[in-house]
């Protein structure tokens, strides 16, 4: 297999070694239309250059922040809460939503970051392509991720695994041994945390888990409607319901959710209107438990129900906050993770 050199690349983007140097280690010295023809060539030639960039160094003080919006649903609280904090600390924001296909356009990314020269970076939640930005985390400017648990970024996250279980024996403290829960995304790491806490809440009340109880795919209103109405006409109906965050879907995976409507709280109407529907099956109301984004009355059905909170504004603000702070270098290098707590969790 031919070498790849930085005279490979400048062959193929018909410019200099020193340019194609430039834009690797010095992009702020060189002019989009280089970096362009640059990047292009290395995707043409599919090199990995994760060892070519040279470490980031903080010389821009831009003021401006890339926040990279993952969410199928955007403009929640999340946005609301980091926003404030970095309008009051004066900074400029980009959003940019970031339709990735294969590993070369990661190079679309670490082009933009290099062109507009920002000083730090958001990530609202998970996105396959951070696996494989993960090589060239010490070329960019501080990352932040929110809503989305990972070992290779510092993160704002919720601990789903710990809501899973607390809401499972909050339920089992009420006397259910039946509880269904609707899961999204099964890829997601909330939808697997969230998961075992369910399960472990169960094997230490000796309950057998019931796999009929366990339904995944289920994210919009049709799919909620469906999944209840096969529990309650099952042999062994559920005695409660819990269904999943759908605050942490991806709209990269839109894919999968073409029949989607635009709210997160789809999924729980769909529940709670079949349940209503068959209610007459029912030797007693089915209890359905969900996440909300804040402890705001909704003025509907949904106000009736347990609710689990997840604080999507305060996630927002502490993810703005760290990331001002790994800016003007306040910020231990140890801190990997915050862990955000429910508000009043059931009630």
């Amino acid at each position: 297999m031919t070498k790849i050199t930085l005279s490979t690349i400048a062959k193929k983007a018909n410019t200099s070694v020193a340019s194609v140097s430039r834009v690797l280690k010095k992009p702020h010295l060189t002019s989009p239309k280089i970096q362009l023809r640059v990047y292009q060539a290395i995707e043409e030639l599919n090199m990995d250059t994760s060892k070519n960039f040279k470490p980031y160094k903080p010389i821009h003080n831009s003021g401006k922040i890339l926040i990279i919006d993952n969410q199928l649903y955007s403009k929640s609280l999340i946005n609301a809460g980091l926003e404030q904090v970095l309008k009051e600390e004066q900074f400029q924001m980009f959003y940019l939503q970031f339709p990735y296909h294969n590993k070369t356009d990661i190079h679309h990314i670490i082009r933009y970051v290099a062109q507009h020269a920002f000083d730090g970076i958001i990530i609202i939640n998970d996105a396959p392509y951070l696996k494989t930005l993960v090589a060239y985390k010490t070329t960019l400017p501080p990352i932040v991720l929110v809503n989305h648990f990972s070992l290779d970024f510092i993160c704002v996250d919720f601990d789903h695994l710990l809501i899973g279980h607390q809401i499972t024996k909050y339920l089992i403290d009420k006397s259910h041994t039946k509880i269904a829960i609707l899961l999204n995304n099964e890829k997601l790491t909330s939808s697997t945390l969230l998961l075992q806490g369910y399960k472990q809440a169960l094997l230490r009340a000796n309950i057998t888990i019931e796999p009929r109880y366990i339904i995944h795919g289920c994210f919009t209103y049709q799919h909620a409607r469906s999944a209840v109405k096969k529990l309650i006409n099952s042999n062994k109906a559920p005695t409660a319901v819990i269904c999943s965050d759908n605050f942490s879907l991806s709209c990269l995976d839109k894919s999968d959710y073409k029949d989607r409507n635009q709210s997160p709280d789809n999924m729980v109407l769909g529940a709670v209107h079949q349940a209503n529907e068959n209610q007459t099956k029912l030797t007693k109301p089915l209890i359905i438990s969900y996440f909300s984004s804040s402890k705001e009355l909704k003025y509907n059905q949904l106000d009736t129900l347990s609710r689990i909170n997840k604080p999507l504004f305060e996630m927002g603000q502490k993810s703005a906050t760290l990331l001002c702070e790994l800016i003007k270098s306040t910020a231990k290098p140890t801190k990997r993770c915050k862990i955000i707590e429910a508000e009043s969790i059931f009630y």
